[in-house]
């Protein structure tokens, strides 16, 4: 049998908060607030990605409560965010 390795680091988690979720979807099991999580590289600035996120969810006149970082052991780098991805994220899926 063949071994694979998975090159993994201590990603930083962005929790981005937008608004409340409507509180029938809560109930049937819904996330309470709805937003954007994304896992970037230990190495970024955590200043530069909040005003990144910021400028985006401004041009795209979606609501925000909070932008709030955490690190998240173990994650796969190759599943990690890039600045553009982040923008991608934000201008192509405003469903609300």
């Amino acid at each position: 049998m063949e071994t694979k390795t998975i090159e993994v680091c201590n990603a930083i988690h962005v929790e981005v908060s937008s608004e409340r979720n409507d509180p029938v979807d809560v109930k049937c099991g819904g996330s309470p607030i709805l937003g954007y999580d994304f896992y970037i590289n230990p190495d970024e600035d955590t200043r530069d990605i909040e005003t990144l996120v910021r400028r985006c969810m401004r041009k795209k006149n979606q609501p925000i409560m909070g932008v709030s970082f955490g690190v998240r052991k173990d994650y796969p780098v190759k599943k990690l965010w890039t600045r553009k991805m982040i923008e991608d994220c934000i201008e192509n899926n405003n469903s609300w």
